[in-house]
C-alpha cells in the first residue's frame, strides 16, 4: 500500500501525463479542423462543405490506485463547505472515483492514516478518562452508602457488566447507560 506522499507523487503524475495527452488530442483536432475551415473557404463557391473531423477520444485514466479495495458498511451523513465539494466532484469527474461517496470514504481513509499518531494520543487519553470516570462514580457510589443516601446495591448483573450490540457485537460497556440505540450500526439495544 502507497503512503500518503508516495500517492501525491503518482497522482501528480498522472495528472500531469493526461493533461499531456489531452493537449496533444486537442492539437491534433484543431489541426484537422484548421484544414477543414481551409477545404470550406476554397470550395464555397461550389457548396460543397465536407464533414468536420470526429472529436478525439480522450485518453482513458490508468488506474494505478487501489480505490475500490474495501468494503465500506457504515453511513455518516456530513456537512462539508464549498471549497471540499468541489475537491471531491473534482476527483469524481476526472474519474478517478465513480461516485462522491467513494471519493469521500478515501479521503477519510487517508486522512486517517495521516493522523494514526494524533488517533493514538487520543485512544489514550479517552482510555485514561473513562478509567477516571469509573473510578470516580465507584466513589460517589461508596460516599452514598456510606452516609446513608443510597441502600446497597445488589451485585450487577452480568448483562450490565459486558453490555454489546446483539447485531454488530461491537462492546458497549464504556458507554451511557441511557443510550437506546447502538451508535455503531443502529440497532435498539435498550426497551424504553
Amino acid at each position: 500500500m502507497m503512503n500518503g506522499e508516495e500517492w501525491k507523487e503518482t497522482y501528480k503524475k498522472t495528472v500531469q501525463d493526461l493533461k499531456e495527452q489531452y493537449n496533444k488530442a486537442m492539437e491534433e483536432w484543431k489541426q484537422k479542423f484548421g484544414d477543414v475551415k481551409m477545404q470550406i473557404k476554397t470550395n464555397v463557391p461550389e457548396v460543397t462543405i465536407p464533414p468536420l473531423p470526429p472529436m478525439p477520444s480522450m485518453p482513458s485514466l490508468p488506474t494505478p490506485f487501489p480505490f475500490h479495495v474495501e468494503v465500506r458498511s457504515n453511513v455518516v451523513a456530513s456537512r462539508i463547505g464549498d471549497e471540499e465539494l468541489k475537491s471531491i466532484d473534482l476527483l469524481v469527474e476526472a474519474g478517478l472515483f465513480e461516485t462522491r461517496s467513494e471519493a469521500v470514504a478515501f479521503l477519510v481513509r487517508e486522512g486517517v492514516k495521516a493522523r494514526k499518531d494524533t488517533l493514538g494520543k487520543v485512544t489514550s487519553a479517552l482510555e485514561d478518562i473513562r478509567k477516571l470516570r469509573k473510578e470516580a462514580e465507584e466513589q460517589v457510589a461508596n460516599l452514598k452508602r456510606n452516609v446513608g443516601m443510597a441502600q446497597p446495591e445488589e451485585a450487577e448483573k452480568p448483562e450490565e457488566q459486558n453490555r454489546s450490540c446483539q447485531k454488530c457485537g461491537k462492546d458497549l460497556t464504556e458507554l451511557p447507560k441511557e443510550i437506546a440505540v447502538c451508535p455503531y450500526c443502529g440497532t435498539r439495544i435498550r426497551k424504553d
